[in-house]
């Protein structure tokens, strides 16, 4: 082997050498970027479930206020029949002292 023979072997292993090396710094690069993103992913997907949980909170309180809302609805429902029987028997008394 020559030397011009051995230089130019020399100089296509430098460049192979440089190509393989700026191809592990972009890998390197997108590996770090691909874990960036990875992380925000799991970020937002845990926002996303605690914001599921309130939703899940809030659903659980209205369906308790509309429990509350019907016995509400239930007991002036008997109240307005109970005062109802009251002022038919007001009115029977009243009219049995005009008579």
């Amino acid at each position: 082997m020559s030397t011009e023979e051995g230089s130019k072997a020399v100089e296509t292993g430098v460049k192979l050498s440089k190509t393989a090396s700026e191809a592990i710094r972009t890998l390197a690069k997108s590996i770090a970027e691909s874990a960036h993103a990875a992380t925000q992913i799991i970020a937002s997907s845990q926002q996303q479930l605690i914001g599921m949980d309130q939703v899940a909170q809030a659903m659980q309180n209205i369906n308790q206020a509309s429990v509350q809302n019907v016995t509400s609805t239930k007991q002036v429902e008997i109240s307005a029949y109970e005062l109802s029987q009251l002022g038919e028997k007001l009115q029977a008394l009243t009219k049995e002292f005009k008579d």
